[in-house]
């Protein structure tokens, strides 16, 4: 089976390297065309000036490739920097679940411009987040990130300081975060049950008892919003696809 994998940065883990075909017998015959394009949205992959054109390339790279799968990975940024952008610089007042029902439509809406067939579409839910166990390191990331645009001229100086501000009175705590991640995988599973496209994800493996926060060993120990990347990571990745996708298989048209 021949997949193309595309999304933000956390796709990566979707690369195959030898290590993993010689641990996992199942990766026999598989080959991917991996596609991770740093900073990709949900928002942006249907929009037509999109900076990144990554809704223009997938539809190229299907005609290229003619995958057996198109694997999605998309709504991380969305989610983790694109929410905290809206409600602590921007300063909109929707609430969350507002924002995760608007990135599962613009999904639906995108995935409906895919010349592909519905049973070859598989979505893989967003990773639990793993900026826990400390605060002040969270407020510290998110708020690089969402003023990384900000000038150095007085004025974005000020308002740094006003978004830092806002962060440290308000910004969600770790269980709210997780908890944010799994609302927007069950939304997104269940625009997938209504179109017969594949889903998963990873976060039952990645989780900890009891409180259902991540687990520390998948935590990067330096300053990063992804889950470490490691062959155990990567084979998690493969064995939940590789299921959804041998179910996915006997719904082709023939």
């Amino acid at each position: 089976m021949q997949f193309l994998t595309v999304g933000d940065s956390h796709t990566q883990y979707f690369g195959i390297s030898n290590q993993m075909r010689g641990l996992n017998q199942k990766l026999r015959g598989i080959r991917v065309i991996n596609k991770a394009v740093s900073a990709s949205t949900v928002t942006g992959v249907g929009k037509l000036d999109s900076t990144l054109k990554l809704g223009a390339n997938i539809h190229q790279w299907i005609d290229k490739v003619k995958p057996n799968f198109l694997v999605l990975n998309l709504g991380q940024v969305d989610v983790e920097l694109g929410i905290p952008f809206r409600q602590f610089v921007k300063q909109r007042n929707e609430t969350e679940d507002y924002w995760l029902n608007h990135f599962v439509q613009k999904y639906e809406e995108f995935l409906k411009t895919v010349q592909i067939d519905n049973s070859q579409i598989i979505i893989k839910g967003i990773n639990l987040p793993v900026l826990c166990y400390d605060h002040q390191k969270a407020i510290k990331y998110i708020s690089r990130i969402v003023t990384e645009r900000f000038t150095g001229e007085q004025n974005d100086l000020q308002r740094t300081r006003e978004v830092e501000e806002r962060l440290t009175q308000h910004y969600p705590s770790d269980i709210i975060r997780t908890d944010l991640a799994r609302r927007f995988n069950t939304k997104l599973e269940t625009l997938c049950s209504k179109h017969g496209y594949g889903y998963f994800d990873i976060n039952s493996a990645l989780e900890i008892e009891p409180q259902g926060t991540i687990s520390p060993r998948f935590i990067p120990s330096k300053f990063d919003h992804h889950i470490v990347d490691s062959l155990e990571v990567r084979l998690l990745h493969w064995d939940e696809l590789l299921k959804v996708a041998r179910r996915q298989y006997w719904n082709f048209p023939n």
